[in-house]
């Protein structure tokens, strides 16, 4: 787990001062270890002064402690270079098989292991990784760069190319003091972050930095300055396994027990999340239950509010199960805190979750470098209530595009009223959620704002309401998977977009702000490629997540603890909002930096908010959390000008 950047151009030559300025925006992805590398590809000199390409590397030890891990790294003939983030499960089992074809290797470390299976099987390397990465090789002879994302996108890669200078990194503000990248906010990607919480890749906050999507490559080549990508991986859900369902279970049990413990390799210490919901219950027992004699060490955090507190289960399965456990009180002081936390995300993100999850990153990282969670679960295995619901409206698959149009023009002349329960409100809801086919219309699951809500902002902008929320990857999807049934596709959308770009880079960011590596069990690609051509049933029959939870069981879990309501990391999202009423006044009515939304219409969510006992504090979070974002970067950023 580290922090990586890279940078060409065509015109200008880099030195090590201009690396280091991009790495010290990251340095808290890599606090052990910190590496650059210059090379002129004009002339294939190694500089130890300037080059027009360099590469910059942060790193956090955790594989392979002693200095044969430093990066960037080479392999033994000097003509491939290294700078890699992230963790391969199996690399020891790789690492044998390309020493069966003659390879040698210098350290213990998976980075190794990465540039040799490179040399070996190109692009094609990529098939052989379990685990999470984000890296970019060059290969010398061939003067072409080689990057790539993890499956499921749990490491971040943020690139941009204006055709003169190519440049990569792990977070967006590394690209801050390199004055060709250009760092305008596009109104577009902010739209998209109203309706989903999050910017779904390929974009970025800024109109000319892209998002490598997750399961995807680039190959740019140095000489003719090329960039293609590639999509190398994607969910697939069909055929389906023909098997019984004890059968499925049996063998479901023991691809996640196997996940569990590649995760477990660590040259540093290891904890667990451990909420008391059954996603990390099943990690500890089925860690447990595989022989795991040592100490398994558990973490969990709670809220003063009790609504919001779910210590007490956390500290039950850690009982049965014999856990070292320790658990935090979160008393968040977010007045002193809340723009930090915020400004951690190198772009606009409002789950609230953010909060508790980076006090617990920033608790535990006093004990161990390395947690497990839960991350993926839901996803994998139907476990949002949201999958039920929405494939009732299948029917809407059915319906002319005028159909659909009719209902987008009626929704653009309804006035606007922000309580969807009654009147106009729930005629704009009706017509809303009618203004699209099953995949169109998800995004009303997601508790952003709806595509009404955004035409009042941007000042009745047409757009907002007939431009779609979900970009080109679901669609194009969709075109070559046409008869998914409803929850297969709902949970395709969100594999796609909503764990890689919402779940996995809560965890990523939390994590890393406390330079923690979080691993993420449910997203191993053989529990993916598995559980996915599983029948529906078997993961929702009744019950959301029927065959984990008929695991758990089987390991000791106690009923009421397995089949209690599902509470989420849910913090008290109300009284944070009331408490920062001066804060949310501040940013959201009296400042101009969100003035590209209409000030009247703002007034009224913040007016309807208090009226309706903070009962829309979901919505006025989303605008905090962006003024606060664009107010704290505004230095380095501009804002996209409106046409007319």
């Amino acid at each position: 787990m580290c922090g990586i950047v890279g940078i060409f151009s065509t015109k200008r030559k880099f030195n090590s001062c201009n690396l280091e300025s991009m790495l010290n925006y990251i340095s808290h992805r890599g606090p052990d270890d910190s590496g650059i590398k210059l090379f002129n590809t004009f002339d294939n000199s190694n500089s130890e002064v300037e080059a027009n390409l360099a590469f910059g590397h942060k790193r956090l030890s955790i594989i392979d402690l002693s200095k044969l891990g430093h990066q960037p790294m080479s392999d033994k003939s000097g003509k491939y270079w290294i700078t890699y983030n992230g963790e391969i499960f199996n690399f020891k089992e790789i690492k044998e098989e390309l020493i069966k074809k003659g390879y040698s290797f210098n350290s213990n470390t998976d980075t190794e292991v990465i540039i040799y299976s490179y040399i070996e099987h190109g692009e094609k390397c990529l098939d052989l990784f379990r685990g999470f990465f984000a890296f970019c090789i060059y290969d010398i002879d061939k003067q072409e760069l080689f990057l790539a994302r993890d499956r499921l996108g749990s490491k971040p890669l943020k690139y941009y190319f204006d055709g003169d200078t190519f440049a990569f990194a792990s977070e967006l503000k590394s690209f801050y003091p390199i004055p060709e990248i250009k760092k305008t906010v596009s109104l577009d990607s902010i739209s998209e972050y109203l309706s989903l919480k999050y910017i779904p890749s390929p974009k970025t906050i800024f109109k000319d930095i892209k998002k490598l999507s997750s399961g995807h490559f680039i190959k740019f080549s140095l000489i003719s300055k090329t960039l293609v990508v590639k999509k190398y991986w994607q969910p697939l859900f069909e055929p389906k396994e023909k098997i019984s369902y004890d059968e499925a279970k049996i063998k479901t049990k023991e691809l996640l027990s196997d996940s569990i413990n590649i995760r477990m390799i660590s040259d540093v210490p290891v904890g667990v999340f451990l909420s008391g919901g059954i996603d990390s219950s099943s990690i500890v027992a089925l860690l447990r239950e595989n022989g795991n004699t040592k100490d398994i060490n558990t973490f969990s955090v709670g809220f003063n509010d009790s609504k919001f507190d779910e210590r007490v289960y956390a500290k039950e399965i850690s009982t049965i199960f014999k856990t070292n456990h320790t658990e935090f009180l979160v008393e968040p002081n977010l007045e002193n805190d809340l723009e930090m936390i915020i400004n951690n995300y190198d772009e606009p993100f409002s789950d609230p979750s953010i909060i508790p999850t980076y006090y617990l990153a920033n608790k535990v990282s006093d004990y161990v470098k390395v947690v497990l969670g839960g991350d993926g679960a839901d996803e994998m295995l139907s476990g949002y209530k949201r999958y039920n619901i929405h494939k009732r409206n299948a029917f809407l698959n059915y319906f002319p595009n005028s159909f659909y149009d009719l209902n987008n023009k009626l929704l653009s002349r309804l006035d606007l009223s922000l309580n969807k329960s009654k009147g106009i409100g729930k005629l704009s809801r009706i017509s809303e959620s009618l203004s699209g086919n099953l995949l169109d219309t998800y995004y009303l699951r997601l508790t952003g704002f709806s595509k009404k809500q955004k035409f009042e902002l941007f000042n009745k902008d047409f757009m907002q309401i007939t431009k779609k929320v979900w970009n080109n990857d679901i669609y194009d999807y969709f075109e070559t998977h046409k008869n998914l049934n409803n929850i297969d596709s709902l949970m395709a959308i969100d594999q796609i977009t909503h764990l890689p770009e919402y779940i996995l880079t809560k965890s990523d960011i939390s994590g890393m702000a406390n330079s923690i590596e979080a691993r993420a069990p449910f997203i191993d690609v053989k529990f993916i490629e598995w559980i996915n051509k599983l029948e529906p049933s078997f993961k929702n029959k009744g019950y959301s997540k029927r065959i984990l939870k008929d695991i758990l069981e089987e390991t000791g879990v106690p009923k009421h603890i397995i089949h209690r309501k599902k509470a989420g990391f849910t913090p008290p999202l109300q009284g944070w909002i009331k408490d920062l009423d001066l804060l949310v006044k501040k940013y959201i009515l009296d400042s101009n930096i969100l003035d590209f939304f209409d000030k009247n219409i703002r007034k009224k969510i913040y007016d309807f908010n208090i009226e309706n006992k903070y009962s829309f504090s979901n919505h006025v979070w989303i605008l905090l959390v962006l003024a606060i974002w664009l107010e704290s970067n505004k230095e380095f950023i501009e804002i996209e000008k409106i046409d007319g």
